[in-house]
């Protein structure tokens, strides 16, 4: 039986979608069985009619089926529920979790923006994404940016994942500039406050489709990230 490993945000649009293809593709170069799962997806692109991270994972990474509760409002998931009347059911997205751990390795269960996200709200209170983490009994991944806010940002969500009693295997950085201080710093200063070693850093990339695989090649000739790897997601 494989593991799910929940990969969330320390904010909103800081390219989990990214930092989660590049886990996919660099996973799938040890041999393993990987695939990746959207439980809520919210925010429909009219123009194409398509929901852009689920389109992203078929598109370009071959990845079928990613998706489960697609909600057209562009809001969190409690209130794209409330705005569309939709009826969900956090069971079967824990069942299907669990159904993909029995047909892959690893399965990527990428989040809605941060840890502190509400689900579904009803009378007696709210469905939290922690509370989804633990349901499915999944360690979380990190993505955070590297630049300024990120101390903040990482750290104030590392402790309320370890007031919800979250598991929290790594961080990865994502538009980092290796030649500003403060990037470096941020990165350094992190660590020594939370525990959370770096897995990768990932620069801004020019053109996502292309340079996604080239980055993934530079940090697969990085012993320190294979190394990690293989560590957090027991490849």
């Amino acid at each position: 039986m494989g593991q799910a490993y929940f990969i969330t945000g320390t904010g909103t649009d800081i390219g989990k979608t990214i930092v989660t293809s590049a886990l996919y593709l660099s996973l799938q170069t040890f041999g393993k069985t990987v695939t990746i799962f959207k439980p809520f997806q919210t925010g429909i692109n009219e123009e194409t009619n398509t929901y852009p991270d689920i389109s992203w994972f078929e598109q370009e990474l071959g990845v079928k089926e990613s998706g489960f509760y697609t909600l057209e409002p562009e809001t969190s998931p409690h209130l794209a529920i409330k705005l569309t009347g939709s009826q969900i059911d956090e069971k079967k997205v824990v069942e299907r979790v669990h159904e993909l751990e029995e047909m892959y390795d690893v399965v990527l269960v990428e989040g809605a923006g941060g840890l502190a996200v509400p689900l579904i709200e009803r009378a007696e209170g709210f469905y939290m994404t922690t509370d989804f983490i633990r349901d499915c009994g999944m360690p979380v991944v990190f993505v955070s940016t590297s630049g300024l806010g990120a101390i903040h940002n990482v750290v104030t969500t590392h402790s309320y994942a370890q007031i919800h009693d979250i598991n929290v295997k790594t961080i990865l950085y994502n538009h980092y500039r290796p030649e500003d201080r403060i990037h470096q710093d941020n990165i350094e200063t992190i660590e020594k406050l939370t525990g959370l070693k770096g897995l990768a850093c990932i620069p801004t990339l020019a053109d996502v489709r292309k340079d996604l695989r080239i980055c993934i090649l530079d940090l697969l000739g990085d012993q320190n990230y294979t190394q990690q790897l293989k560590e957090v997601f027991k490849a």
